[in-house]
């Protein structure tokens, strides 16, 4: 199949490949889109590549996700992801406040009363019966139906704060009642110090609950680490793969892997071995879980089973690590079966394992007219921004409305448009960017001649949406008044 790309964005075409070893077609598009003081989206003057690799924002291996790649095979939902700056309302001198995020549909029309009729096709309705009709029409002209929220988050941020460590004599009473109630109560022998006033910090998994921690052979701590805490013998031995001097190759290390480059996970035998007196506490929450001494200290002791879904779910924004356990989960069970066969996938594989967002940012796929509304995610100053009643920024886009298809041109001359999804959705407001990616699945099979990529305006999208919701319904006097309503139209497919 030749795959051509008519639209002024980069496309890729390239083959997939499923769980029972069937080959299929991928076409990928991405657009970068910016704003202005008007906070409406244009396509942007430099278009930015396909993401061919997952870019971090520093290193690899201690930093978060800004993107993954955008050659994934398919994604079953449309991740909603937000890399920004938390700034306070209006630059006040606050401690804590909400950050938040939205997707939704459009408003969209009332739908229309039927008209009343007669009691035969001869005579005319009442009168009463008619004032109650051109009543509840001019209602529903007057008002319009919400559009569906399909996103709607909201977090807790803080200024800078730390876990400090309690003076001895605590310490020591907290062992006497631990031991005295045979470990029945726990008396917390860290505290978690009051934030500071707060200022701008990006909301990225560095700053939420997590880390990793490792203790290296050549560390003063070493010796403190008891045997049952050290690594195997041949995860030592696997160390000298990497050319490390013997120095600087752990004997003990741990991570939280929901996110294993925030702040706060710290289990018992590092803070013994170590010593550490103060650690950088977590400034992003989930509003209805807050981070505690409590969780500082129980949560390392827990074991898989006994984390809560909650308790993994990484407070932010942004993209979740492939690592995670959630997302491990869905790539399938890879044994010793599985890389002795010849399958590419395993039988179980689960392709949500494509969907990078948090779980409460994947939603359906978009239709490409959808708003967005971001709340304390950029200064107030801000190209778009305007002020909420109680004095919180908020930005306010709205996706352009037009669509991407393809052309499908078979062998024997027939065509028809195939429809592609939108499947991620990336606000950055601080460089004012957003990147949408289009993403079309479709067979391999020789009837395929070609497949040719296009942008269809705004007029031509809500022709299409309108016939695929209610194709009896839809009329092209319309659909002309619509083109009018509309505008001029900047691109055609």
């Amino acid at each position: 199949m030749q795959f051509r790309n008519q639209t002024p964005f980069p496309a890729l075409g390239f083959e997939g490949i499923d769980q029972f070893n069937q080959a299929f077609h991928v076409v990928a598009l991405r657009q970068t889109l910016t704003w202005g003081g008007d906070a409406e989206l244009r396509y942007a003057d430099e278009q930015a590549p396909l993401c061919e690799s997952d870019e971090f924002f520093g290193e690899i291996t201690s930093s978060s996700v800004r993107q993954e790649s955008d050659l994934c095979q398919y994604k079953p939902k449309c991740d909603f992801i937000v890399n920004a700056t938390a700034y306070a309302p209006l630059g006040k001198s606050v401690r804590r406040c909400g950050v938040r995020i939205a997707l939704m549909r459009p408003d969209h029309s009332a739908s229309m009363p039927e008209r009343p009729h007669g009691l035969n096709p001869f005579t005319a309705p009442e009168e009463h019966r008619m004032e109650e009709w051109r009543a509840a029409v001019k209602h529903a002209e007057q008002n319009s139906v919400p559009g569906e929220r399909l996103v709607d988050k909201s977090l807790t941020v803080t200024g800078e704060r730390a876990l400090v460590r309690r003076l001895w004599p605590i310490r020591i009473g907290a062992a006497i009642v631990r031991l005295g109630s045979l470990g029945l109560i726990s008396v917390p022998t860290w505290r978690l110090t009051s934030p500071q006033m707060f200022s701008p910090f990006p909301l990225r998994n560095e700053y939420a609950y997590g880390g990793s921690r490792r203790i290296n052979r050549g560390d003063r701590a070493a010796k403190w680490v008891a045997r049952k805490h050290r690594l195997k013998a041949d995860e030592v031995a696997a160390q000298s793969y990497d050319h490390a001097p013997p120095a600087e190759q752990a004997i003990a290390r741990c991570a939280f892997e929901s996110n294993a480059v925030g702040c706060g996970f710290a289990p018992r035998w590092y803070l013994f071995a170590t010593g550490v007196k103060r650690l950088p506490a977590p400034r992003v929450e989930a509003v209805d879980n807050p981070f505690s001494t409590t969780q500082f200290w129980k949560i390392p002791t827990l074991n898989s089973e006994k984390i809560s879904r909650k308790v993994l779910t990484v407070a932010g924004f942004g993209t979740r690590s492939r690592v995670h356990p959630h997302r491990r989960d869905l790539a399938g069970t890879i044994d010793q079966r599985f890389i002795n066969s010849a399958d590419w996938l395993p039988k179980d594989f689960d392709f949500n394992v494509w969907n990078a967002a948090p779980i409460d940012q994947q939603t359906d796929f978009l239709s490409g007219n959808e708003i967005i509304e971001l709340t304390n995610l950029c200064a107030s100053a801000s190209p778009g921004a305007t002020l909420g009643p109680t004095g919180d920024t908020i930005l306010r886009l709205r996706l352009p409305g037009h669509v991407c298809t393809l052309l499908m041109r078979m062998r024997d001359g027939t065509m028809f448009f195939n429809p592609m999804q939108i499947d991620t959705l990336i606000v950055e407001p601080e460089t004012q960017t957003l990147s949408i990616v289009w993403r079309a699945v479709f067979a391999k099979t020789p009837e395929i001649r070609a497949a040719d990529a296009y942008l269809h305006g705004r007029f031509e999208a809500e022709y299409s949406r309108h016939l695929l919701n209610d194709p009896e319904k839809t009329s092209v006097p319309d659909h002309r008044k619509m083109a009018l309503d509309t505008g001029k139209e900047e691109f055609h497919g």
